[in-house]
């Protein structure tokens, strides 16, 4: 975790400990530059400084506007502007001093009283500090009061150190360093607040730096201004700048109706190496009890990775106190390219574990438990797959389970039946024939499976089948005529069952039962269709201002489908039973199995369909454009197979889009036939031969939408302030709402609407809906929704707004309301629904800084807890 990641000062503070030379006397070179507009300097030759007394091996640049180098002490002052390199380490001050002799470095501000005082100054003697100590290495900087560093011991300090590194700020009174890589620190403090007195910092009194690796602090207290809020006796953090790091999961404080107080989460993340990590956490509710989680995380690259992860609590449900407990594992491993394991169980021992202690929506509107192993592969470039799973499904409302064990699938996908040799073609310069262009493909599907009842487990059903599917498909090469795609298609279906059903009447009640017969069957489906298709084009060329042609594309389609009726008596599969009444019901054979139902009723079916694509064309040479202005589609279709009501409806859409922020779509649905208001159903009798061709069609359904997004003209110029958006689905507002930012691609198109003066942007939509299926019933319904309206107040204050509103019944469908306002480092907000499903509020005000937003003060009130969240 990189919370709170006290990786403090150290950080930064490496670097100018890095100046780690041991003492040789040999070779020992100084060079030596100045730096205008003042060179007050002595020479520092090899011969002005004793070689024997000298602790460094490698060559010092400096410079300064004075540079003072004193034999008889053998040291060199380097005063004001001062910088000194050595090696890849950039150290700058109004005063450096190097003790040669004592093997030292003292870098330090330089007091000024002169020029560095301030003209408005009552006291012409007040001074302030010029030039404080900036170390440099490499992309690592730190500034202090005061540093020095013994280059014959290899150690140093730093006084009142600060440093940035990465999004924090790293402060401690005093820096020593006691090894290569590691530093003792005495009152650190971190904090992602910019300011010299931060409105948040961590502090911890001592701490043990281990550079590239972790910091261990005793104790760490947090701090909010000045006032101590919280304490850990102990923390360890990683100071590992990439991946995985180490360290203390800052809980989460707040309150519910249900659960009182709450500390949620509190816990410890462990990186242990590259291949393997585990988090433990522990949340504390007043009025319920304990809630305990963990799991661990394995992987190895470009083998395998999975987890183990489950929880444990002892918490009040009502009136009682449970134990409950779940387990979950997971694991995904590749072989190779083409071959791969997954598993995936899940354990609970209480049905409503999800229900009543998960904070993931979707877990808690789950309701079974499924548990599942699966391998599978590839060969023959990919066309050829197999695969085989084994699987456990409860049902947790009714116990049942689905036990599957295994489920084996055979795929040849679509390949040519006669294929044509390119490399041979090559040589011999022949074509394609015809039947180089028949596909084919297969699969073979085998199940086994139980199904169990677990109120009575006598009850059991057992599945067992095999499925061969054969598909066999041709595409004209070119077009036939000049014009015509057609293509064809062909599918058969064999099924093995290992027992069937018979049907039966019980009594004068028609009640019907069936009774399993074991042994072998099987059933055979087949289907035949064939489709053509061509594209016409019609252009109108024009010179309406940029206008420069219109263009239709229109699309006719036609294909016709054929399948036998398979409950035909010839065939089999279906059993008619006659009831009391001579009524004569056809019950499927094969159904309970698993399988899809045997198709009944004869497919004789023509179907066609007409898309037209309206487009414009804009400038001409270089500029020229093309747009899309709308489409139009009719579908519509004729069964030669039905006794009555053989024309289908006729389906029409509409598709819009003027503007890349406006959507416009229309819906349609008429029927052929009029409707029977003696009867009220339809009368198989044609409208076009009772009310003529301009009367042929009857409404049955429209619906209408239209979409329009809109901002002010500043928000696309500037992002608001403190444009950190809410935490996700941990605290969304009522009923998932969530305030967000303001912000807008600078670069996308200017949009209309652009009176106020403040960043602000919305989306207005608009719905209607008619339905007459049923004319002595019509139904209507309309709704405005205003989404994501959101106004920029002023730099830290913002306000969003939805809204849907039903004009039909004149009344509030759904509204939430939010407000979010910047707190510098500090962020709040507030969501409010007023009404309907989720009613109530939610309120936070938490650290912005990505890595610490689970630091937060949060309140919920309406119909939820802290298991429920909006």
């Amino acid at each position: 975790m990189q919370t709170i990641r006290l990786v403090l000062i150290a950080s930064a503070a490496i670097g100018f400990w890095i100046i780690a030379g041991k003492a040789s006397p040999q070779d020992s070179t100084f060079t030596q530059t100045a730096a205008p507009p003042i060179n007050v300097s002595r020479d520092t030759t090899q011969s002005d400084i004793q070689p024997a007394k000298v602790g460094i091996d490698t060559s010092v640049a400096y410079s300064a506007r004075i540079v003072d180098t004193f034999k008889d002490r053998n040291e060199t002052h380097l005063i004001g502007d001062a910088t000194l390199k050595y090696k890849n380490i950039t150290i700058t001050a109004g005063k450096i001093t190097v003790k040669w002799n004592e093997n030292t470095l003292i870098a330090e501000t330089l007091p000024d009283s002169t020029n560095g005082r301030n003209a408005n100054d009552a006291d012409s003697l007040s001074t302030r500090a010029n030039g404080r100590p900036v170390f440099t290495d490499g992309k690592e900087e730190m500034t202090g009061d005061r540093m020095e560093y013994n280059f014959k011991t290899d150690r140093g300090r730093i006084l009142r150190g600060r440093t940035q590194f990465q999004d924090g700020y790293y402060t401690g009174e005093t820096v020593k360093r006691v090894e290569a890589k590691e530093f003792n620190v005495v009152n650190g403090r971190y904090t992602t607040c910019d300011r010299e007195e931060p409105h948040f910092h961590f502090k911890g009194d001592k701490m043990k730096v281990i550079m590239g690796d972790k910091v261990v602090a005793k104790p760490v207290t947090f701090f909010i201004g000045k006032i101590p809020l919280a304490i850990l006796p102990f923390a360890m953090f990683s100071t590992k700048e990439d991946g995985r790091q180490s360290g203390v999961i800052i809980p989460r404080f707040g309150t519910s109706p249900d659960e009182g107080r709450y500390l949620q989460d509190l816990g410890y993340y462990w990186a242990a190496n590259d291949y393997f990590d585990a988090r433990a956490t522990l949340s504390f509710f007043e009025k319920t009890g304990v809630l305990v989680k963990g799991g661990v995380n394995y992987a190895l690259r470009y083998h395998f990775t999975g987890s183990v992860s489950g929880s444990f609590t002892r918490k009040n449900f009502g009136a009682t106190s449970q134990r409950r407990w779940n387990l979950e594992v997971r694991h995904s491993q590749q072989f190779n390219p083409n071959t791969s394991l997954n598993v995936s169980a899940s354990f609970v021992n209480n049905r409503n574990f999800y229900r009543d202690l998960s904070d993931n929506r979707n877990e808690r509107l789950n309701r079974q438990l499924v548990s599942n192993g699966t391998f599978s592969t590839r060969w023959g470039e990919g066309k050829n797959s197999f695969s085989i799973n084994l699987s456990q499904t409860k049902d947790l409302e009714t116990g049942r389970e689905l036990i599957t064990l295994p489920r084996a699938n055979f795929t040849r996908s679509q390949s040519a039946l006669f294929p044509f040799d390119e490399k041979k073609a090559q040589r011999t310069k022949a074509k394609q024939k015809w039947y180089n262009f028949i596909r084919y493909s297969y699969g073979n599907l085998l199940v086994n499976s139980t199904s169990r009842d677990s109120t009575n487990d006598a009850k059991t059903d057992v599945e067992r089948r095999m499925e061969h599917d054969l598909a066999l498909s041709f595409t004209a090469p070119g077009r036939i005529f000049g014009f015509l795609t057609f293509g064809q298609n062909f599918s058969f279906e064999e099924d093995w069952f290992d027992r069937t059903r018979t049907f039966s009447l019980v009594d004068s009640s028609n009640a019907i039962v069936f009774r399993e017969e074991k042994g072998f069957a099987a059933r055979h489906l087949f289907q035949y269709s064939v489709s053509a298709s061509t594209k016409l084009y019609g252009t109108f060329n024009t010179r309406v201002g940029p206008v420069r042609g219109l263009r239709h594309v229109a699309t006719p389609s036609i294909s016709f489908a054929y399948q036998p009726d398979f409950s035909n008596s010839s065939w089999g599969y279906y059993e008619t039973v006659v009831d009391t009444s001579g009524r004569e019901i056809k019950r499927d054979r094969f159904e309970g199995s698993g399988a899809k139902r045997t198709p009944m009723g004869e497919l004789n079916n023509l179907s066609f369909s007409l898309s037209n694509l309206f487009q414009m064309k804009l400038g001409q040479g270089d500029k020229e454009r093309k747009i899309d202005l709308f489409n139009l589609d009719f579908r519509g279709g004729y069964n030669f197979a039905a006794d009555s009501f053989k024309v289908a409806n006729l389906s029409t859409n509409f598709r819009a889009n003027p503007k890349k922020d406006l959507s416009v779509s229309m819906n349609l649905s008429h029927s052929f036939y009029d409707f029977d208001p003696a009867t009220g159903r339809l009368r198989n009798r044609l409208l076009i031969k009772e009310n003529g061709f301009f009367n042929a069609l009857r409404l049955l359904q429209f619906n209408f939408d239209a979409r329009w997004s809109l901002r002010g003209k500043s928000a696309a110029a500037q992002p608001p302030a403190g444009a950190a958006q809410p935490q996700g689905a941990e605290s969304p507002g009522p009923a998932g709402a969530q305030p967000e930012t303001g912000y807008r691609d600078p670069l996308a198109p200017e949009r209309a609407f652009t009176a106020l003066d403040v960043p602000w942007s919305a989306n207005i939509g608009f719905s209607y809906s008619v339905n007459k299926f049923n004319p002595l019933n019509t139904t209507r319904s309309a709704y405005l929704d205003l989404s994501n309206v959101e106004v920029q107040l002023t730099k830290n204050w913002r306000v969003s707004y939805n809204l849907r509103y039903d004009i039909e019944g004149g009344e509030v469908a759904d509204q939430r309301i939010a407000l979010y306002r910047d707190l510098h480092c500090w962020e709040a907000q507030f969501s409010w629904n007023p009404s309907g499903i989720g009613q109530g509020f939610y309120f936070k005000i938490g650290i912005k800084a990505p890595h610490l937003q689970d630091i937060k003060i949060e309140q919920r009130g309406g119909t939820t807890s802290v298991f429920r969240p909006f």
